[in-house]
């Protein structure tokens, strides 16, 4: 079965020297890609803030 999605919305940010290399580095550990690990991160985080990143799906 094809899980694979289409992400069509780019998040881009500035981050501090080496920030990059350590995200590689965590991702690497996870056998995930780099954007898997950055969308997972912060699904985790604003949930842990109180916000449900499910109820701005298709806001735009």
């Amino acid at each position: 079965m094809d899980v694979s999605f289409k992400f069509e919305q780019l998040v881009q940010f500035r981050a501090p020297i080496g920030l990059s290399e350590a995200i590689d580095a965590a991702a690497r550990r996870k056998c995930q890609s780099k954007s898997e690990y950055l969308r997972q991160s912060v699904i985790v985080r604003l949930e842990a803030d109180g916000i449900d990143p499910r109820q701005f799906a298709g806001a735009a």
